[in-house]
C-alpha cells in the first residue's frame, strides 16, 4: 500500500513463534498497538527498538526492513557513479 513502510516484522516474529504480546512484554511496551503499527508499515521502530527486534528474532536489523534496505542500496550505487574519485590526500577535520 502506498505511503507504508515494507517490512518483515511480522514474518519473523511469527517464525521465532511468538504472539505479539509477547514480544510487547519483551520490549517493554504498554500494550501491542505499536508493535501493530510497525507490522503494519504504519510507524516506524526507533532504531534502538529495531536492533532490540532484531536480536529477538534472531536476525540482522536490515532483514526486517529488506525492501528499504535493498531501496538504499541502489540508491547510493546510483550515485557513486556520479562522484568524483576521494582525494586521498585531502584532510578533514571533525
Amino acid at each position: 500500500e502506498p505511503g507504508r513502510i515494507p517490512n518483515k516484522l511480522k514474518l519473523f516474529r511469527r517464525s521465532c513463534g511468538y504472539s505479539q504480546k509477547k514480544v510487547a512484554r519483551i520490549l517493554r511496551l504498554s500494550d501491542t498497538s505499536s508493535l501493530s503499527r510497525w507490522e503494519h508499515g504504519v510507524s516506524v521502530p526507533s532504531m534502538v527498538q529495531v536492533f532490540r527486534l532484531s536480536r529477538i528474532y534472531h536476525t540482522l536489523p536490515h532483514n526486517l526492513y529488506d525492501e528499504l534496505w535493498r531501496s538504499i542500496g541502489s540508491e547510493f550505487s546510483l550515485s557513486a557513479q556520479d562522484e568524483e574519485p576521494f582525494n586521498t590526500n585531502q584532510s578533514f577535520y571533525l
